[in-house]
Parts: structure tokens; sequence; C-alpha cells
């Protein structure tokens, strides 16, 4: 039997949010693709200064069946600051393309290690309101025994991709159609050559420059594919809150993305770019996130990418005269709609088996 992740999200450090947890409890479900007869789960603390004290956490499928997840046998635990560690492996049966159910139970109101998504398709916590972002904590992978190993894609990139708007029920189609497991490795406001440096409230998860971080995304999940999509907050941050001279050149932007391509080459993974889609009339408090200087240089990154093997061209299908269609706009001309999610979702599936990757 492998051990193999059926499903992976990145958490970040969001400092400035508190009682996440107010209520103590936690309840989420999750998309299992792989029918199992053993699970863990991965225990996240990484960005708190205080232990994450868990006094239960069950799993389940139906209510009938739960089982509590232990750490070192342990019912009650607790995650130390700045570790993340995986459960005792449990026994319980579950069905392919069934919900994961857990339910954790923890005293901490204000847990800063956490993630998010807007998506319900892939997981859902007890908020599920389309446009409202859903912060979890605590859980941050499962893994499953299997009989095999399978092929995996991880999404790499920043809101667009962490928010799941296309990301996530292209995930559920991989997983239940084609066997590929899938893993988020999205953050909301992650910029490619740069790390959280913002007056923003929201500077410190915007997490470790993406150009960076690729690399222990790389080591950790081992995908045998990667879709990429960063680079429009590079362009969008300076003069919304980060200094004007942290606006990147266009060679900068590509020449980044060109070293992330020889890096997966170098382990025979596939690296599948997305060119940037546009955020004309994007508003920061104020103060307008897009100019004619921003756009110029989105055209010319766009048009470098257009060269690389493999490309997506998302551009191409959601904009129009510089600006996101609106079946595609959330209402903020930056972001997706969930409906221009799936659609999103099913192009770049397209795309893939045109490209013979799938």
């Amino acid at each position: 039997m492998i051990a193999t992740s059926t499903w992976q999200h990145t958490f970040t450090n969001y400092q400035n949010i508190d009682n996440i947890n107010l209520s103590g409890q936690q309840h989420l479900e999750i998309i299992q693709p792989l029918a199992t007869n053993r699970i863990r789960l991965q225990l996240n603390n990484l960005y708190d200064e205080t232990p994450l004290e868990i006094s239960k956490l069950e799993i389940y499928a139906h209510p009938d069946t739960k089982k509590v997840v232990t750490l070192h046998g342990l019912k009650h635990f607790s995650i130390e600051p700045r570790l993340v560690e995986w459960s005792d492996w449990i026994d319980i049966s579950l069905p392919a393309q069934g919900k994961l159910i857990i339910d954790l139970f923890s005293p901490n109101k204000t847990v800063h290690t956490a993630g998010l998504t807007i998506s319900n398709d892939l997981i859902q916590t007890t908020q599920t309101y389309p446009n409202i972002p859903k912060y979890f904590f605590g859980i941050s992978g499962i893994q499953v025994m299997a009989d095999q190993v399978y092929k995996k894609i991880a999404f790499f990139g920043d809101s667009l991709t962490n928010q799941g708007n296309f990301s996530a029920p292209l995930a559920v189609d991989l997983e239940n159609n084609y066997n590929i497991m899938t893993a988020n490795y999205g953050i909301s406001g992650n910029r490619l050559l740069r790390p959280g440096h913002s007056t923003s409230q929201w500077s410190e998860s915007f997490g470790e420059a993406g150009f960076t971080r690729f690399d222990h995304m790389l080591a950790d999940y081992q995908p045998n594919l990667v879709i990429f999509m960063e680079g429009i907050n590079d362009l969008l941050h300076p003069g919304t809150g980060s200094p004007m001279d942290e606006l990147p050149s266009a060679a900068a932007i590509v020449n980044a993305v060109r070293i992330l391509k020889a890096k997966c080459r170098e382990h025979e993974i596939k690296f599948v770019p997305m060119t940037i889609t546009p955020a004309e009339g994007s508003i920061d408090g104020d103060i307008a996130g897009w100019n004619p200087k921003k756009e110029a240089l989105r055209q010319e990154i766009n048009q470098e990418l257009l060269k690389l093997p493999h490309v997506i061209d998302l551009d191409d299908l959601v904009s129009h005269n510089v600006r996101l269609k609106p079946q595609f706009d959330c209402g903020d001309h930056v972001h997706f709609s969930a409906n221009g999610g799936k659609i999103i979702a099913k192009y770049i599936k397209d795309q893939l088996l045109r490209k013979k990757m799938l």
C-alpha cells in the first residue's frame, strides 16, 4: 500500500484575524476521490506562537461511522508553534468520490495559521455563501493508503488560484474522472518576485515570494505537473500599499517564470504557465490599482509567455478590451466569479487534453 495525498491546501499567516474559532468547533467537508481503509491528516500550526490545542478530532463519511483521530496515541493533543505534523494512521472505510467530514474541537479562539477558500466545490465549511471568504485551520492535508501510484497536479499561484473558483471544480473533475490527485498552492496577495511588503492589513498573509516558495512546493508535493499563474500582484501591489518602485520590468517576470520552468524540467515535471489576466478597473481603497503602464507591462509579459511550450492563454478567454468579461468578473474586476471559474476550469481541462497531458 502507498501513502497518497488526496487533498492539500497551502496555509498562510493571517495575523490580522482574531477569533477565527470563536465557537470552539470547526466543521469541514472535503471531497475524497479514492476509496480507502486508512487515512491520516496533516496538522498545521506553522505561523502561530502558541500551541494549537485539539481537544477532539473526529472524521467520518456518515455520522454512524465516526472515528477519533489521534497523535502519538493521544486523543487530546497539541501542535507546537511553528510545526506541521501528521496524525496517526486511522482505520476507517471511505468510499470513492465521497466526502470526508472533519469535526475539530479546540479551545484556541484565535488561530493565525489558516487556509482560505471561496469555492464550495472541493472543501466546504459551515459558511457556504459563494462570495464570502471561508477560513479554516488545523487541517491542511489528507493522505490515504492506496494500492497504486497516482499522478499529481499542483495549482500554483495567488488568490485567483487560492480562492478555488476555477481550481476547485477542475480539481474535482481531474480527481474523479482522470484519477489525478491535486493540491492548491495558491496564496491570496502572493507576488512572484517579492514577499508580502505592504501597508495593507493583509501584508503578512501575502507570504513568501512565489519564486522561492516554488522550491518548497516541488520538494514537499513532488507533482507530475504544475499549473502556474502568478504575476498579477507584482503589477497590482505597487502604488496600492507597496512602494511604486517595486513595479518590476516585464523581463524580470518572464525570466523568473523561465527559471521555474527549468527547475521543473530538471525533475521531469511538466510546467504549464498561464497568461496574466486583466485588472483594469480594480480599486484598492480609493486608489486605482491599474494604469496604462501596468497594462503595457501585462501585455508585454503575456507576449513572452505565449512563446513558452505548454502555455495556456487564459487572458484570451476572459478578456475584452483589457478588462475581464462580465461573465468572469466577480465584481472587483480582478477575481473570477463562481460561474466564470467553472468555464475556466473546463477550458483548462480541454487545453490539457489537447496538449495530451491528461
